[in-house]
Formats: C-alpha cells, sequence, structure tokens
C-alpha cells in the first residue's frame, strides 16, 4: 500500500491536514493527500501556531454544537454561543476556526453512508422488525461509552447496519454515528433508547425527525394512510425536498417549498391535536405472528386492528429539475396500477416498474427458492422467477418487488433474502445452479 493510497483509508474517517516546508515542497503531492480526506486542506506555515489550537476549538464545537443551528448560521451566532459559555479564553481567530469546524461538521462523524437519489437503499431498508423503524426517536441509553457525541441532544433513526452498531442516528446536531440496539428487548445493553422528545428548529427550515402530514400541493392519493396522518422526516435534501417514513411503513420524498409548492407542512409537536392524532396511528413495532391475528380476507393484522398486508413500500425514481429531486406523481400511480393487477407490461417509467416488470422470462428460472418458517424450501411462482432472474442478471447485489400470495416482498440479492414489507420480516432466498 503506497502513501496515496494509505491517506484515502485514513481519510475517509479523519481530515488531513498538510504543512509544506522546506525550499521546493511538492504541493502537488501534498495537496493529493490532504485532499484524498473529507474536508483536508493545505496549512501555510504561518497558520501552523492557530492551527496548534484546533484541539482545544474542537472541544469548544462540542460543547456549543447544540446551541448552535444546522443549517443558516453565522459567525455572529457562534460567538454569542461561545460568549454564554464563558469562554474567556477564546480568540477571534479561535471563534472562526469553530465555525469552520461546526460547518464541515459531517467530516468529524460517521456520515459517510450512501445518500444516493433513491428513497430506499442499503441505509433505509427496514429488514429486522426488532429494530425502531426509521424516523424513530432516540436518546442515550444505560451503556454509553461515547463521551458527547450526542451532545446531550436526543436524535433520530435514519438507517442500520449488519454489524454489532446496528442502529444509524443523526442527532439533532446533524452528526451521524452507528450504536448498538439490543433486538432482544435487553435495553439496558443499547447504546440508545426510544424516546418521544420532539425535533424543536431554530433557525433551520425543516429537519431531520420533523413531524409533517400532507399539505396543499398534496396528490399522493393515500400513500401517507389517510387525510391528518403524522409522518416523520428522516432526510433532508438541499433546503426544499424531503423524504419522509409515514406511521403505515411507506417512505417517499416529497416537495417542501420546491417552485413554491408544498407536498408536505409542518405539524407542531406540541399541539395536543398533534400529539393525540400521533398517539393514535403509533402501533407496536416489536410484533411478532403470535400477537397477530387473520381476518376473513387473508390478510393480517394487529391487536388494534390494522391491517399489516397493505403497508407497502414505494420506492420511486426521483425526477432530476435543476438537481433537485422531485417526486412523480405518473410514476407513482403506475406502481399503484402494478400493485393492484400485476400486469406484465414492460414499461420504463421507473426503478419500481422495473422492479414489478413480468416480461421476457429467462433461462434457469425454477433454481429460485425461498425458506417458509419450518424450514422447508420453496419455489417462487413463475411470474417471480422472471423477475428474479432479470434483476440478477442486471445487477447480482441488486433488488427486485416479488409477490407470493398477498405479500409483497423486497429480493435482497446481496444478502440472498427476501424481506416482507408490512411486517418487516425477513426470510432466506437461495439460487441453485
Amino acid at each position: 500500500m503506497n502513501i496515496l493510497q494509505m491517506s484515502e483509508q485514513i481519510g475517509k474517517v479523519n481530515p488531513i491536514v498538510c504543512v509544506p516546508v522546506g525550499d521546493n515542497p511538492d504541493m502537488c503531492f501534498l495537496g493529493s493527500v490532504a485532499y484524498s480526506s473529507r474536508c483536508g486542506k493545505i496549512l501555510d506555515i504561518d497558520a501552523a501556531p492557530q492551527f496548534a489550537r484546533h484541539s482545544a476549538n474542537m472541544e469548544v464545537a462540542a460543547e456549543i454544537i447544540g446551541s448552535v443551528s444546522t443549517r443558516n448560521y453565522s459567525v455572529d451566532d457562534v460567538r454569542e454561543a461561545v460568549r454564554s459559555k464563558n469562554k474567556s479564553s477564546t480568540t477571534e481567530k479561535d471563534i472562526c476556526d469553530v465555525y469552520e469546524i461546526l460547518t464541515n461538521r459531517q467530516a468529524y462523524g460517521n456520515d459517510n453512508y450512501p445518500k444516493v437519489d433513491g428513497v430506499e437503499n442499503d441505509l433505509h431498508w427496514e429488514g429486522d422488525p426488532n429494530l425502531p423503524p426509521i424516523g424513530t426517536r432516540v436518546r442515550r441509553g444505560q451503556i454509553w461509552p461515547f463521551t458527547n457525541q450526542d451532545s446531550g441532544m436526543p436524535g433520530t433513526v435514519i438507517g442500520y447496519r449488519d454489524d454489532h452498531f446496528n442502529l444509524i442516528v443523526e442527532w439533532d446536531t446533524s452528526m451521524v454515528f452507528p450504536y448498538h440496539f439490543d433486538k432482544n428487548g435487553e435495553h439496558q445493553r443499547s447504546n440508545v433508547e426510544v424516546c418521544d422528545v420532539p425535533r424543536v428548529l431554530k433557525t433551520e427550515k425543516i429537519a431531520v425527525g420533523c413531524l409533517v402530514k400532507r399539505g396543499p400541493d398534496w396528490k399522493w392519493f393515500d400513500q401517507d394512510g389517510g387525510k391528518d396522518n403524522i409522518g416523520t422526516v428522516y432526510r433532508v435534501k438541499g433546503s426544499n425536498i424531503v423524504y419522509v417514513r409515514w406511521t403505515n411503513g411507506i417512505k417517499s420524498n416529497y416537495r417542501f417549498g420546491y417552485d413554491g409548492t408544498y407536498d408536505v407542512i409542518l405539524c407542531d409537536p406540541f399541539d395536543e391535536t398533534v400529539k393525540r392524532t400521533l398517539g393514535n396511528q403509533q402501533h407496536v413495532w416489536r410484533l411478532d405472528d403470535s400477537q397477530k391475528v387473520v381476518l376473513k380476507n387473508g390478510s393480517k393484522c394487529n391487536e388494534n386492528g390494522r391491517n399489516t398486508k397493505t403497508n407497502v413500500t414505494k420506492t420511486v425514481r426521483d425526477r432530476q429539475t435543476n438537481n433537485e429531486s422531485v417526486p412523480d406523481s405518473q410514476e407513482k400511480n403506475k406502481f399503484l396500477d402494478k400493485l393492484g393487477e400485476n400486469t406484465s407490461t414492460n414499461q420504463n417509467t421507473g426503478d419500481v416498474s422495473k422492479e414489478l416488470d413480468n416480461s421476457n422470462s429467462s433461462d434457469d428460472l425454477s433454481s429460485w427458492e425461498w425458506k417458509d418458517k419450518e424450514g422447508n424450501w420453496v419455489s417462487f411462482p413463475y411470474s417471480e422467477k422472471v423477475k428474479i432472474q432479470k434483476a440478477y442478471e442486471k445487477n447480482i447485489k441488486g433488488t427486485v418487488l416479488v409477490r407470493i400470495n398477498e405479500d409483497i416482498y423486497r429480493v435482497v440479492l446481496s444478502k440472498m433474502i427476501q424481506i416482507n414489507i408490512s411486517s418487516r420480516e425477513s426470510q432466506e432466498i437461495r439460487h441453485l445452479s
């Protein structure tokens, strides 16, 4: 491994600052090393004495980060926050450094997860019913060895990982880190615990963790579960596109000020009506089959009578307009038609339409099977084998939606599992060759 490869690996986690010295420093090489890292830079030797205070200024930034808005703040805001902490030894240059640290705060967190334009990717898949859903509010738990990573504030679940640190949390400071959440219900072993502390905005227009409901420009039918239902923002793109998870399990992106339009609007988390609505629509996320009852139509619902079969996550392709993503009503409508009719028309209208495409069968279809609860391997229906095989031939690590009886599953080829979109339970699949 050469120096540039090493610097690139180190730079994934830590910024690299290079100080050129000598009569003829290799600025090209130093630039390659510095800029291979997140927020790396080349520092003039005259600025080195001030940079020696970087560690102390990092501590100041960590102390005031919760007092400063995550967006649209100025050096004056930082100066006021520093003075409120009685940091008399902090100089004006220190304040500018603290401002720079806060501006580049993502460089000091673990925010190296994919933020592709798709509504759902590896980060956002909800495959384990024993983990809190996307959008759940959390705070530090009983086992907390991470000093002040949370700045003493609550956060929002925004994704998952497959290792010990299985829950990805974005704190209200916008810092992102992974934590362990015990899936067996022994919360004294978890780094974080579920809470009901709402997201409170400072100068932000909207932020992760905010509650929203359909707005004046809503045209997505009952994707939100019905009028006045409430969802949680789990990602903000730019200043006018938000990604929302509704309590029925559906996730999608919406306009929040794009071209002056609002698919969703903010809810006041302290409003009694909002609290009551949110309480009525929330349901237990830790729910196994023994706690469900079967209705006459064969679908399952929980003890409160909510149907779990219809909670389908609609993944739509973002329509690029002026480099911003806007939900496309035609694509969503076609997706709804696909689910209702299970047609076989090949329409190039977005990721989900492609996933549900049912035409052009491939060879070796009988080799796709899934494992039921009794441990028996069951062959997929012919139409679903076609979809899986086509997705496999296109990308062996891709995903595809399939239907088994009345349930919709997401097949994850990279992990060889299928996830029930309603219950979020996962099952093994295999491809026999």
